[in-house]
């Protein structure tokens, strides 16, 4: 499965935006994941005092630089309001049996005092919208109910689910098309 992105970098919904990750949020992105690795959200653990580092590599890898052998290349976007970053989700381009049958395409979070106020349906439906241009799958840990419901409610369709020994997981599979 190819896919395509398209230009569109940011969208504003009311005093919400989602734009391409960027230098300037740093100081937001540090409040970000200092709340996410507080609530055990282990993706940021080892970025503690390297932010500018991590953010920078989010960056280049936008740009297809400075990725690490086998990676593809990943937009990252984030959800702000008022200075504050809610959410980020991230887009990989390109295939490969990993994206395909694994992580997905996408992949995103919400910033723990912001969950349950829809932010992870208005990034994706974000990125459904204005970024896809091609069929994506996106995948999600069985028991995460309040991501299974965002995935389904932007009309994703269940491919399978299954137990991925490698990583000792169990993950459930879907493939997002680009809305209206």
């Amino acid at each position: 499965m190819s896919m395509a992105l398209a230009k569109t970098e940011l969208v504003t919904s009311g005093s919400v935006t989602i734009e391409l990750a960027k230098i300037e949020h740093l100081n937001a992105f540090k409040s970000y994941v200092d709340e996410c690795v507080d609530d055990g959200i282990i993706l940021y653990e080892f970025i503690l005092s390297h932010y500018e580092r991590y953010l920078s590599k989010r960056i280049a890898y936008a740009k297809g630089e400075q990725l690490p052998r086998g990676w593809t290349p990943i937009r990252t976007y984030f959800c702000i309001e008022d200075g504050v970053i809610l959410g980020s989700i991230r887009v990989r381009q390109g295939c490969g049996d990993y994206i395909e049958n694994v992580i997905g395409h996408i992949g995103y979070e919400t910033r723990p005092s912001a969950r349950g106020k829809g932010v992870a349906r208005l990034m994706l439906s974000h990125i459904q919208k204005a970024v896809l241009t091609d069929d994506v799958i996106i995948s999600c840990d069985p028991t995460n109910i309040a991501s299974r419901k965002v995935i389904e409610s932007c009309e994703a369709r269940f491919l399978n689910e299954y137990y991925y020994a490698a990583e000792e997981q169990q993950v459930r599979r879907y493939q997002l098309s680009p809305g209206a």
